[in-house]
């Protein structure tokens, strides 16, 4: 029986990191057509058994460009990320992200990262995993499913997450101060941080972000003239 070929496109705005990882992995993975990409717009109609590869370190946050895996197909894996708080981990997992490999250990970690997604595993920490699965299980689970998305789109930390999850259901701040045992100070301090890094003037704003949804639209591109 013959297996579909396998393509391996390593998207990354550092030339000379990219060069080197595809030199180091097309000797480890000798059938596998590889391929570097510098444009987000050709990475669309991916087959199921294609990997990306994306570069966090020269590209940023792919949350925040609302790249969407599930949309664009095939399965894609975050290195050279800085490391994550849990609830940021599981808004990558909400999003169709397959795996996450933190900086200093990309080089290291990547074929075996990349062997268990081409074997349809996800490889993100077991207590982001956790996390995730009890997200589609808990009652509200859509709920808690996008402020992890959204966690993830304006890098909230985890309190923030915490505070936006109870900013949503209508809470005061001295309610949500008594829920997570903090100071008042504290809830404004991260309702502020929370309202600059969305860029809303208002707590009530917030509801429009759940409105708006993470979807990916394909941009039509423009031809120079």
């Amino acid at each position: 029986m013959m297996h579909a070929a396998v393509s391996q496109y390593v998207f990354s705005g550092n030339p000379s990191w990219s060069n080197m990882l595809v030199s180091g992995l097309s000797t480890i993975f000798t059938q596998h057509q590889f391929h570097q990409v510098t444009h987000l717009e050709t990475l669309w109609d991916l087959k199921d058994n294609d990997l990306v590869i994306y570069d966090k370190a020269s590209l940023g946050n792919p949350a925040s460009q609302l790249i969407s895996p599930l949309e664009r197909g095939g399965k894609w894996l975050i290195v050279n990320s800085d490391p994550l708080n849990d609830e940021s981990a599981v808004g990558f997992i909400a999003l169709g992200f397959s795996g996450l490999i933190v900086r200093d250990y990309t080089l290291e970690m990547l074929p075996r990262a990349i062997r268990a997604l081409l074997a349809d595993q996800l490889w993100f920490s077991r207590e982001a995993m956790s996390s995730s699965l009890k997200q589609l299980v808990n009652v509200g689970g859509h709920c808690g499913h996008s402020v992890n998305v959204l966690g993830a789109q304006y890098q909230l930390s985890a309190k923030e997450q915490q505070v936006f999850h109870y900013l949503l259901q209508g809470k005061s701040n001295k309610e949500i101060a008594l829920g997570m045992n903090i100071s008042l100070s504290t809830v404004k301090n991260h309702v502020s941080n929370i309202l600059q890094k969305t860029h809303k003037q208002s707590r009530h704003q917030l509801t429009t972000l759940l409105l708006d949804g993470p979807g990916e639209k394909r941009q039509a591109l423009s031809v120079p003239a």
